[in-house]
């Protein structure tokens, strides 16, 4: 994943922008969208026999986290000294449900290829599902986006809980369950950022990088 670089949104042509929502009570903004997924889940049935561990969830994480190399902004956060950074990459921090009814978190280490991506963050997953261990809230870790998936939902709106003093401007991803809809198998995708980095161009470029993974998968590979 590297180091994160400092950058200076206050000196740039989002100046006024980053000074305004930086110091907002309420900066966060975002939306749901659909997205088909149709063309990975047909990818991932072929790559079973090379990568039996392979599922959808980790398919579309890596595609995810790949997506956000085209937009530095999604990789951008906000240090409580005042500064900010760029990450080169990042990982992902993703909500996992138990067997015991209750969740934990996993961290998803980066990889640039899907085949990489897929041993490390099985056993991250596997071994955050164990019931009565540590949970992982609180755990130190680097860039990365959070991520939680409710496949028994198609939602059209979410809500994240937050709960940290200081607001780092980590993006927060909700992906629903998968919902056949002819030809396609849609599903849907909220994204909540942080104005003082992100505007809606930031944001439409990555669900645009996101999709174009989404229909040509092999690109993940």
């Amino acid at each position: 994943m590297g180091t994160p670089r400092v950058i200076d949104p206050s000196a740039g042509p989002r100046a006024s922008a980053y000074a305004f929502y930086r110091a907002a009570k309420q900066p966060r903004w975002g939306f749901t969208t659909r997205v088909d997924v149709g063309p990975l889940l047909q990818a991932v049935k072929a790559w079973r026999a090379e990568q039996p561990g392979l599922t959808p969830l980790l398919a579309y994480h890596h595609a995810l986290l790949k997506a956000a190399l085209a937009v530095p902004a999604l990789r951008q956060r906000l240090r409580p000294e005042g500064e900010a950074v760029e990450w080169p990459a990042v990982d992902a921090s993703i909500t996992l449900a138990r067997a015991d009814d209750s969740f934990a978190i996993a961290y998803l280490p980066w990889a640039p290829a899907l085949r990489d991506f897929v041993a490390p963050a099985r056993a991250a997953i596997e071994l955050a599902r164990v019931p009565g261990t540590d949970w992982g809230i609180g755990k130190d870790h680097g860039g990365c986006l959070y991520t939680t998936t409710l496949p028994w939902l198609d939602f059209t709106h979410f809500e994240h809980a937050h709960t940290a003093a200081f607001d780092e401007a980590t993006p927060r991803i909700a992906f629903g369950r998968f919902v056949p809809k002819g030809a396609k198998v849609e599903m849907a995708l909220n994204l909540e950022i942080h104005h003082a980095l992100v505007d809606g161009l930031h944001a439409g470029r990555f669900v645009q990088a996101f999709e174009a993974l989404l229909a040509a998968p092999q690109q993940l590979w």
